[in-house]
């Protein structure tokens, strides 16, 4: 009868270790005004029509007519944006300012493309990317 017990015991610890290895993480989730910044930047470089005084540092200077132009030839291939999907924070040392950025996958009509983007505290974009695939360690 003991060995039952304990038998059960360890059956019951195995379970609800199992059940903590699988629980699901939880979803991160962006402040709206990061949202809609993210938003607003995809769309404005998809159609070729920045604002630049939403830019702040090397990226107001890099922000040529020429890199517009052809980033809007890019992202225009992949339609309509359907939804923006917030994946969290990421560390990129190409953006000035700590590297901390927003990482969201842009759902289009025609495909996806990974958008990462850094704000000011003021809401400026000091560093906007967008890439086919991330970035393995």
């Amino acid at each position: 009868m003991r060995i039952a017990r304990l038998g059960a015991i360890f059956a019951l610890f195995l379970a609800l270790g199992a059940a903590a290895k699988t629980a699901p993480t939880p979803t991160p989730v962006a402040a709206p005004r990061i949202v809609d910044a993210a938003r607003r930047e995809f769309l404005a470089w998809q159609l070729g029509s920045i604002d630049p005084t939403h830019y702040v540092g090397p990226l107001a200077v890099e922000a040529t007519p020429a890199r517009v132009k052809v980033t809007s030839r890019e992202l225009g291939h992949l339609g309509a944006l359907d939804h923006l999907v917030y994946l969290g924070l990421v560390r990129d040392g190409s953006f000035p300012g700590g590297g901390i950025a927003h990482l969201f996958r842009a759902i289009c009509s025609n495909g996806r493309v990974y958008e990462e983007i850094a704000l000011t505290k003021a809401g400026l974009v000091r560093g906007i990317l967008f890439r086919d695939t991330l970035k393995s360690k």
